[in-house]
């Protein structure tokens, strides 16, 4: 898929402080991506709160003024919802490795961080956006792809 890379198609930073919580956490989450990572004052990435975290929280019976992004972040990974380290990527991770993660562990966003500190957000829709950008696929690869995937 070229050389496309993190930095390539992340959206500037945008993230919840570990304790935002009530309307102000609601509001923040009516961004137009899916979720938003969880940071610490230092801005490095403690977890992801998506819409799906919320709706959790509903369903358990928690009012809005009953959880922090803290008390119901995930962490990302498919096989459990919280720990130590989230899934995240560096700026120069390529876009293989991104969709890969993406499905792997069926993410909504994806922190890019610099070492430790958040420096922007994927979500999958920034992924099909730069893949359908006009150009990208030459006609000769997309009629061999057509191709390959009807047989």
């Amino acid at each position: 898929m070229a050389n496309i890379t993190a930095k390539d198609i992340m959206y500037p930073r945008m993230s919840l402080p570990t304790n935002e919580a009530g309307n102000s956490l609601i509001n923040k989450l009516t961004c137009p991506y899916p979720g938003l990572p969880v940071v610490n004052e230092d801005l490095e990435v403690m977890g992801i709160v998506s819409e799906f975290d919320v709706l959790a929280a509903l369903k358990e019976g928690r009012t809005v003024h009953e959880f922090s992004a803290e008390s119901i972040m995930s962490c990302g990974h498919a096989e459990h919802g919280n720990c130590m380290s989230p899934v995240t990527v560096q700026a120069a991770t390529p876009i293989e490795e991104i969709v890969g993660l993406f499905l792997e562990n069926k993410l909504s966003v994806l922190p890019v961080v610099e070492g430790k500190k958040l420096i922007g957000l994927i979500t999958r829709k920034s992924i099909i956006n730069v893949l359908a950008e006009k150009g990208y696929w030459k006609e000769h690869e997309l009629q061999q792809r057509v191709h390959t995937i009807s047989r």
